[in-house]
């Protein structure tokens, strides 16, 4: 009778017996299975091969430390051989010294050489702009996606880290190969660029008043208040610890995690403030995508005449998924044919090194994608700093201000023009979240991961020294903006229009002009000079 039983019991769970309806419930559920298992062994996948990358970046650094030690013999004769009258300690070292030698001398680029080296540096930016536009962002959105990260998680992490690429190079270079404070003057001037000028930007584009969300505005501006305070701290005695260096990684992981429960914030502090009259909370949905993408794209705008929202959802997200335009397509105006034409040397480089993991046939090489970016982000801002330190000498401006301005801008136009495409079609939320939300990226990550790797990996115990004491009131000038800017957009009744957009360019050009001041030492002895000497003879002394 048992055996009976069993017996009925297999034939009434055979696939025979079952209805249709049961049949595509397990289906459905062992298919469901299998993609679970597919999708944790895709994203212990990626972690494992961004472990590697991280890693293996690491161990370059390392390398590049212990080939730049090298040459301290030659750096100490230099000084001491071509300044005996200037004691080492009241002078630095001109960190070209730190770089490859020059073709020109002296002498030839004070008398016109130097434009090759503008010329260089402005082609710099344009590289960085393609390889992070191109190849890096798109790379990461593909591991968030691999990760299945949250949005609002994907955007504090990996999409904040494709924004923010080159000064994060910039701040690793300054740190283990010039070791100056070019890293953390371009820190600071990219932060108030962001900050200050690209809101003002912002509102001085758009057509009509926009009202701002209080929720974004001023998450994102509390948790920058923090990261700036707590930079000041760090630089207050002229040396980073390493523990201050952990207090700054631990900052950007609680950022994270309050990125990471955003959602359920958002609602709390929505019921307990109300958001202003007009504003509302907006769902930044395939329409938005669609608009920026064709704004970005040069093509023309055109009213899309679609008899239902869900046709006109349809049709984003087929044109979202469309593959991009070819590199090698000419495009339109004499502007954009000209910036493609000056362009052309490196997209022929990227396209023949780089994958292009947006197209069908390259998806999923995107983790080859993300190395060969980081690979040429390297490179280009190796360049970058190499070329801006020689006209800094060349000039006889400190490395911190041509951080502060020229490397800062630079580095930040990608930001600008992306936020002033987002404002135009009103979403002002997007925009200053863009700007504000990358400067927590920017002080948190971009010096406290070179500042940890160099003091408790590199060389353990030691401390990054800050030459520059001007940059502990650039930073407490940064901090008292922030107040400033939250103060006047609270008289403006939190509405970015054009009456903001003069403000904020009003400040960042008094931020600017301070910082500048303080660095040339108009207000005391914060910078110390240069030590003096001819660059030929440090050449010499090299043979």
């Amino acid at each position: 009778m048992a055996a009976g039983r069993i017996s009925t019991a297999r034939s009434l769970t055979s696939p025979s017996i079952l209805s249709p309806r049961l049949q595509q419930i397990g289906m459905y559920l062992r298919t469901a299975s299998h993609r679970s298992t597919a999708r944790r062994k895709t994203r212990w996948q990626v972690a494992a091969a961004i472990f590697l990358v991280l890693w293996g970046t690491l161990a370059v650094i390392v390398s590049l430390q212990k080939l730049f030690d090298e040459e301290d013999v030659t750096r100490t004769a230099y000084a001491e051989t071509d300044a005996p009258n200037s004691p080492r300690g009241n002078c630095s070292p001109p960190a070209i010294n730190r770089f490859p030698t020059d073709v020109f001398t002296q002498e030839q680029r004070r008398h016109g050489a130097v434009i090759l080296h503008v010329i260089a540096t402005l082609y710099m930016f344009l590289a960085l702009a393609i390889i992070c536009d191109d190849y890096f962002v798109p790379s990461l959105e593909k591991i968030s996606e691999g990760l299945h990260l949250q949005p609002d998680v994907a955007g504090a992490t990996f999409m904040a880290a494709g924004s923010s690429a080159p000064e994060l190079f910039t701040s690793i270079f300054g740190v283990f190969i010039s070791r100056d404070d070019i890293g953390v003057g371009t820190i600071v001037g990219s932060a108030v660029f962001n900050l200050l000028f690209i809101v003002g930007l912002c509102g001085l584009v758009v057509k009509t008043a926009i009202t701002l969300t209080l929720w974004p505005l001023l998450r994102d501006c509390s948790f920058y208040l923090i990261s700036v305070a707590a930079l000041a701290i760090s630089l207050y005695d002229g040396k980073v610890h390493w523990y201050e260096a952990v207090i700054l990684v631990a900052l950007y992981c609680l950022y994270v995690v309050l990125m990471y429960f955003n959602p359920q914030l958002s609602e709390g502090f929505t019921r307990c403030f109300p958001s202003p009259a007009g504003s509302e909370n907006k769902e930044h949905n395939e329409e938005t995508v669609l608009i920026t993408s064709v704004a970005e794209k040069g093509t023309e705008g055109k009213t899309l005449e679609t008899p239902s929202d869900d046709a006109v959802t349809t049709q984003s997200k087929e044109t979202v998924s469309d593959e991009p335009e070819s590199p090698f397509s000419v495009p339109s105006g004499l502007w954009r044919r000209v910036l493609w034409v000056v362009g052309l040397p490196l997209t022929l480089l990227l396209a023949g090194t780089v994958p292009d993991c947006r197209r069908d046939r390259w998806k999923r090489w995107y983790p080859v994608s993300f190395i060969m970016s980081v690979a040429w982000i390297g490179v280009f801002t190796y360049i970058l700093v190499w070329m801006v330190t020689v006209i800094g000498f060349t000039v006889g401006v400190p490395d911190t201000v041509m951080g502060l301005t020229l490397i800062a801008i630079g580095t930040s136009v990608p930001d600008a023009m992306s936020s002033v495409l987002v404002s135009k079609e009103g979403e002002g939320d997007m925009a200053v979240s863009n700007a504000v939300g990358s400067n927590v990226f920017d002080i948190l990550v971009g010096l406290g991961v070179p500042w940890f790797v160099r003091t408790a990996v590199v060389q353990t115990n030691s401390v990054v020294s800050i030459q520059s004491g001007g940059l502990v009131y650039s930073a407490v000038t940064l901090l008292s903006t922030v107040l400033v800017l939250l103060f006047t957009m609270w008289l403006n009744r939190w509405r970015l229009d054009r009456k903001l957009g003069v403000i904020c360019g009003c400040l960042y050009a008094l931020f600017i002009t301070l910082a500048t001041l303080y660095e040339l030492n108009v207000f005391g002895d914060f910078n110390p000079p240069t030590c003096p000497g001819s660059y030929t003879l440090m050449i010499e002394l090299r043979k």
